[in-house]
């Protein structure tokens, strides 16, 4: 902002410049005189004025056409512009706004008005001005943000997907050892005389086998559907069978824990049915096995029933309700979030590193179900997820 604001006089009258210069001057305005519409746009473009006052009847552009000129010109359509005539009718002011201006005084007119009305349109301007400049800097500086931010953006997509990458390749390249290990220690204890001793060495061995092969499992299921290599394989199956497999399976787990498990299947659901059988019978795996190790006493059923629905699907909703240790409700809320534990303490007792719920999740999804649980504290729970089928 100049020391002292700069007003421009645009009027055919001599006295009238004469007189409005003295009055501006000995107020702390510097002041610029213009005889015509094509004079008073020159001296704009030259001194950038604060303020323009200009009269409406004028030889030549008369004040509604300078006031439009000025509009035009992208240097100078911001700076402030009033209007003095003796023409103070209402449909002339009204003119004179829909120009451009932003203000009308009347001839003849008040010193003390005038003054005040230069000095707030100044001001205002002024504030303006610099409201529009913080506007600027404010945007300036959140889009270097932005930029900024998706850079930021750009480096982690990028290091996920290496990290993907790297966890797909190191799972998918652990699989095949692990697979002899397996092999091998089943041939032993099968084929081999062992005594009592090596017979537990080699239960801890396939034990702890299963469990690392059920992790580098769920990695890569992980990378795969990261990439986009999760495909829906939809084939002709029957429910009974999918639980009499994961029973073949699992039932020895329970066995021995003492722990028995039943099952409940629909009539209705007797019959051939179209799905991707694979990942029910992977997620209702999960989801007993799951069942198996947070039950010490009691019992498991699986039940599967039919639901109805609008559409021209056959809804199946599969239950693994158990006599566990139950939930505790703030723990639900992430139960199915990848690494999530329902005891996250050094000293915790069950094993695992909570990508089981998570991949069941993952697969429930994938085929457009859904998935969820209802617990209760030491009473046990109800692990559920229902998929529709052609």
């Amino acid at each position: 902002m100049k020391d002292k604001p700069l007003v421009l006089i645009i009027d055919d009258s001599p006295v009238n410049l004469m007189l409005l210069y003295n009055v501006l001057e000995k107020h702390d305005f510097n002041v610029v005189l213009a005889n015509s519409g094509e004079q008073g746009l020159a001296l704009a473009k030259q001194s950038h004025p604060d303020i323009v006052l200009l009269d409406v009847i004028m030889p030549g552009w008369d004040g509604y056409e300078t006031c439009r000129r000025f509009k035009q010109d992208a240097t100078l359509e911001k700076i402030p512009i009033l209007f003095l005539s003796a023409l103070g009718d209402t449909e002339n002011k009204v003119r004179a706004l829909h120009a451009g201006s932003v203000d009308y005084v009347s001839k003849p007119f008040q010193k003390e008005e005038l003054l005040a009305r230069v000095q707030t349109h100044v001001e205002l301007a002024h504030l303006r001005q610099n409201l529009e400049r913080e506007v600027a800097n404010q945007t300036e500086r959140i889009q270097l943000l932005f930029e900024a931010l998706q850079l930021s953006y750009d480096k982690a997509e990028q290091s996920s997907i290496l990290k993907t990458e790297f966890l797909r390749n190191i799972s998918h390249e652990f699989l095949t050892p692990m697979n002899i290990v397996l092999g091998m220690t089943e041939m032993l204890v099968e084929d081999t005389e062992l005594t009592e001793e090596q017979r537990h060495f080699t239960s801890a061995v396939m034990k702890a086998g299963k469990q690392l092969m059920d992790i580098l499992t769920n990695m890569l299921n992980f990378s795969q559907q990261f990439k986009g290599e999760l495909k829906q394989v939809i084939t002709q199956f029957q429910v009974h069978k999918i639980v009499d497999n994961v029973l073949k399976r699992l039932s020895p787990t329970a066995q021995a824990k003492d722990l028995q498990i039943s099952t409940e299947i629909a009539p209705s659901l007797y019959m051939p049915l179209r799905g991707n059988r694979d990942y029910m019978d992977k997620v209702l795996s999960k989801l007993v096995d799951n069942a198996i190790k947070f039950t010490e006493q009691g019992e498991i059923v699986i039940r599967v029933q039919a639901e109805t629905s609008n559409d021209d699907k056959q809804w199946v909703r599969f239950e693994v309700v158990d006599t566990g240790i139950g939930i505790r409700d703030e723990k639900k809320a992430d139960l199915f979030e990848v690494f999530s534990q329902i005891d996250g303490s050094s000293t915790r007792v069950y094993d695992g590193v909570g990508m089981g719920l998570a991949v069941a999740k993952m697969f429930t999804e994938s085929m457009g179900g859904e998935i969820g649980v209802e617990s209760h504290l030491d009473k046990g729970s109800t692990f559920w997820f229902k998929v529709p089928c052609a």
